[in-house]
């Protein structure tokens, strides 16, 4: 059990360790989520733990993860397919934050098996689960996947505002 949010993990979700674990970065994930939830009416908020999911009835579910988020609002599971690697260099404008919510929900989706952000790299394995692999902060953002230019493109457009 962890002593600081009585969430129960041990180690911190990788958007923490690579997007920041502050309240303010957790509430512009979530505020990114509801942008990619938008028609499913579901709502998004932080929570001292990681986020709450709430429905159009008002059931709310904490989660403590982006991992944990996706899997409660549904969707694909990931299909294995040939992968590769497209990467571009970090735009103007660029959201970090949105980033970190729209990689969560592509491997959910099975889009994308790993993303190259600035301060390392997240690999997502068996089942969904994240690895951080810390590297030097780099002026490139990348995506692995079996159409990496058209998520990359996605990726880069979310986190830029679009």
């Amino acid at each position: 059990m962890c002593g600081a949010c009585g969430s129960g993990r041990v180690a911190a979700p990788w958007e923490d360790v690579l997007a920041g674990a502050g309240p303010a970065a957790r509430a512009a994930r979530a505020g990114a989520a509801v942008r990619l939830l938008t028609g499913r009416r579901l709502r998004v908020t932080p929570w001292r733990g990681g986020y709450l999911l709430t429905t159009a009835t008002g059931a709310a579910r904490p989660v403590a993860s982006l991992g944990e988020l996706w899997a409660a609002a549904g969707g694909p599971s990931p299909a294995p397919t040939e992968q590769h690697w497209a990467r571009a260099p970090v735009p103007a404008g660029w959201d970090l934050q949105a980033a970190a919510v729209w990689v969560a929900a592509a491997a959910r989706a099975g889009t994308i098996a790993a993303a190259e952000l600035p301060g390392g790299v997240v690999e997502f394995r068996d089942g969904g689960a994240a690895h951080v692999v810390p590297g030097s902060r780099t002026a490139e953002v990348g995506v692995l996947g079996a159409e990496p230019e058209a998520a990359l493109a996605d990726l880069l457009h979310f986190a830029a505002g679009g």
